[in-house]
């Protein structure tokens, strides 16, 4: 790994350490059967992802419960769903080791993305301008996907000597569709329901899974037709995405 990489990868690491550790210090009572459920289903979600074509990263169904959490915990129960979930997300397949210093660097932009997602949902003059809190929060997970996005793209770049927008730009192609359909499905959680149950997360689960076979389905034809193409017409990329 380039000196470079390290630096950025530690930064990043040490700045999500920061939002994680301020937000357990401030943490307050939770409704503990909805956070565990939320928990649990979100880590189930994790474990259904599907591998990005040219790019050594998966995409995990595990976002619209991250983004229900962020609109209705408080920031402990919201990060821990989040970076417990990519933890998961994280964990190989049999006979594949551990990357500790990669899941470390997804549990780290996990914890800045979701901080920064609720910075955006929580400002004042950003809710005076939009009404609705399901527009409000499709307007924080433009957010969220930036800051998750952002720093895999630079890494690869890092790493890999590529230009960072334009590795960006190929995980935006690939995962935006992702994210603005997540960012529907949480939206509509938030406008049917008048309060978040343990119930929801649950009822949204196999919605999910059908998106996740969906994108399966659709990413194998894309990694074949790749796999088609000349010699050196492909690009290989070497972060892990992890939304």
């Amino acid at each position: 790994m380039k000196s470079s990489a390290g630096i950025f990868i530690a930064l990043v690491i040490l700045a999500g350490f920061a939002v994680l550790g301020n937000a357990v210090i401030h943490a307050s009572s939770t409704d503990i059967v909805r956070f565990v459920v939320f928990l649990v289903i979100a880590c189930i979600a994790a474990r259904f992802k599907v591998k990005l074509p040219g790019l050594t990263g998966t995409m995990s169904m595990n976002l619209p419960f991250i983004l229900v959490a962020v609109a209705e915990m408080n920031a402990a129960e919201a990060l821990t769903i989040a970076c417990f979930s990519t933890l998961i997300q994280c964990l190989p397949r049999a006979q594949k080791k551990f990357n500790v210093v990669q899941a470390t660097f997804n549990f780290s932009n996990m914890a800045l993305a979701v901080g920064a997602t609720r910075l955006l949902f929580a400002d004042s003059a950003l809710g005076a301008h939009i009404g609705s809190r399901s527009l409000l929060l499709a307007t924080a997970a433009a957010g969220f996907f930036v800051v998750n996005t952002m720093p895999v793209a630079i890494v690869i770049a890092l790493t890999e000597s590529r230009n960072a927008l334009r590795t960006w730009a190929g995980i935006f192609q690939l995962s935006f569709p992702y994210f603005v359909a997540s960012a529907g499905i949480a939206g509509c959680v938030l406008t049917l329901s008048a309060r978040i149950g343990w119930q929801v997360p649950v009822a949204v689960l196999p919605l999910m899974l059908a998106i996740f076979h969906s994108y399966r389905r659709y990413f194998s034809v894309v990694a074949a037709a790749l796999a088609a193409k000349p010699v050196g017409s492909v690009g290989s990329t070497a972060a892990s995405a992890s939304a």
